[in-house]
């Protein structure tokens, strides 16, 4: 009995030490464990052990899940001593168990496990007229010490209660244990987008492929702005701050500094600006080179005429507080003093036109004829001479513009 006492005692610190680690390494295996064991009868008038008995012991076992296995136990013990009204006798004890084991967390090289179950227990009692059997119920505490990948040793104390007799007695098994195969590969739990969280765990199950995710499977927003990392084109946007669907600070006016620090919101869209979002306004000069060359000694507009008076009013209109000189021109046929007189002819053409017909207020523009005295082309060809019978538009002024 000594000696069964330190044993339960080592089994229980064993137990206690390896409270935490790795479910059940042996799912889907059989296992064999032969052993010895240490076994004490119940103790009646009619039947009464006189002390703990050693036998032998074969068990044979199976994972059913990750915690669960279910064994089956044949002991024996030979030659048992026993005093009863019919005297002494040296007898037999053979054991037949089922139970069911749960196994606890490991740690290490160790596997705590606890088991409960039942079976029946046979007295081959030398001397008496009929043999003796017995149901009987235990349940108990054990471990494995993991020796290599297929054996183990194991030893378990139980608590045995006998179905005629009652109480209490105890029992205990020291084995090798040898695993039989490989254990059934685990199933991974399903992860339908493959983040990596299972589907019972993930609360975006939809995510696309590659992204990082939190322990609930859904994308991380690292500026809290409401867009995922993944999608976010601004990943640095301030709290608080207003984004659009690509993570990004709103921009109304579309001139590339957001509304959080724009001082001019109603900015035109491609316009010129400053880090806060205003114009930048530069004085500068500006001009427009127009020239309508006209027919020998005529001074009426053509139709031909019209898109370069056109790109003068544009010009014109763009640059509100410009002024226009409009100047006459003609070749050197002819009189001086006719060629004067057609030159400004010919500006006052424009001049009325610009004016009554395109609306450019009078007060921006003169005109002034210079007949022959200014030509850009020799008058000794026909060409050179079409060139100078003109009229063009000398435009001045500043502007102060948005660039």
């Amino acid at each position: 009995m000594k000696s069964f006492l330190t044993l339960a005692i080592a089994l229980l610190w064993a137990t206690n030490v390896a409270a935490d680690g790795h479910n059940n390494p042996h799912k889907g295996q059989f296992y064999v464990s032969p052993g010895a064991i240490a076994y004490t009868g119940p103790d009646s008038s009619n039947i009464g052990y006189e002390d703990t008995e050693v036998g032998g012991a074969l068990i044979l076992g199976y994972g059913l899940s990750d915690n669960w296995s279910v064994e089956v136990m044949a002991g024996r013990v030979e030659d048992a001593g026993f005093e009863n009204r019919f005297g002494s006798s040296e007898d037999q004890v053979n054991l037949r168990w089922l139970d069911f084991v749960y196994n606890l967390p490991a740690k290490n090289a160790w596997q705590p496990f606890l088991l409960v179950g039942g079976g029946r227990s046979e007295y081959d009692m030398d001397g008496i007229r009929e043999d003796a059997r017995d149901n009987q119920l235990n349940a108990g505490v054990g471990v494995y010490r993991q020796l290599s990948d297929h054996i183990s040793l194991r030893a378990d104390v139980r608590g045995v209660t006998s179905s005629k007799v009652g109480g209490m007695e105890p029992f205990a098994f020291l084995g090798i244990t040898g695993f039989i195969g490989s254990p059934a590969a685990p199933v991974a739990p399903a992860d339908s987008d493959g983040d990596g969280v299972p589907n019972d765990m993930d609360n975006c199950p939809t995510t696309p492929a590659g992204r990082v995710v939190d322990a609930q499977g859904c994308e991380l927003d690292a500026d809290n702005d409401g867009v995922v990392d993944g999608a976010d084109q601004c990943p640095d946007t301030p709290a608080g701050v207003s984004v659009d669907g690509n993570g990004c600070p709103l921009d109304s006016d579309g001139d590339g500094v957001p509304d959080f620090r724009d001082d001019c919101p109603d900015s035109e869209r491609g316009a010129k600006v400053n880090d806060r979002g205003c114009y930048i306004e530069l004085e500068e000069e500006v001009t427009i080179d127009m020239s309508i060359e006209f027919e020998t000694n005529k001074a009426e507009l053509r139709p031909d005429h019209t898109s370069e008076l056109a790109r003068a009013v544009r010009f014109l209109r763009q640059y509100p507080t410009t002024k226009a000189v409009i100047e006459g021109h003609t070749d050197s046929d002819g009189a001086a003093s006719y060629n004067q007189d057609l030159s400004e002819q010919r500006a006052k053409a424009v001049y009325d036109y610009l004016v009554n017909e395109a609306g450019v207020a009078a007060s921006r523009l003169t005109w002034a004829g210079f007949g022959e005295t200014r030509p850009i082309a020799p008058n000794n060809t026909a060409a050179g001479k079409q060139t100078n019978r003109r009229v063009s538009a000398v435009v001045s002024g500043t502007h102060k513009v948005r660039q």
